[in-house]
């Protein structure tokens, strides 16, 4: 019963983070294709593994060398000021 619960707790895991970053996923493929000089569509998995690439690890504005492509960074510049 134990080894039940545990493999359907971490497949509902799974399936919640994959979940969570479904809307981004087609950010990221619209990105792709709408990039100067790329142009080229991505499949689904590729694309969800670079969604940390292009929404947390890079820096607002900045172009992201990804996949032979520059793609413009997809995070959002809030405005937040740090330090002070």
């Amino acid at each position: 019963m134990r080894r039940f619960f545990v493999v359907s707790s971490a497949s509902i895991l799974l399936l919640m983070s994959s979940l969570a970053h479904a809307g981004k996923v087609e950010d990221v493929q619209g990105a792709f294709k709408s990039a100067p000089g790329c142009g080229k569509d991505i499949p689904g998995d590729v694309a969800l593994r670079l969604v940390k690439d292009l929404f947390m690890s890079c820096t607002p504005d900045t172009d992201v060398d990804v996949e032979g492509c520059k793609v413009k960074c997809l995070k959002k510049n809030e405005g937040k000021v740090t330090g002070g």
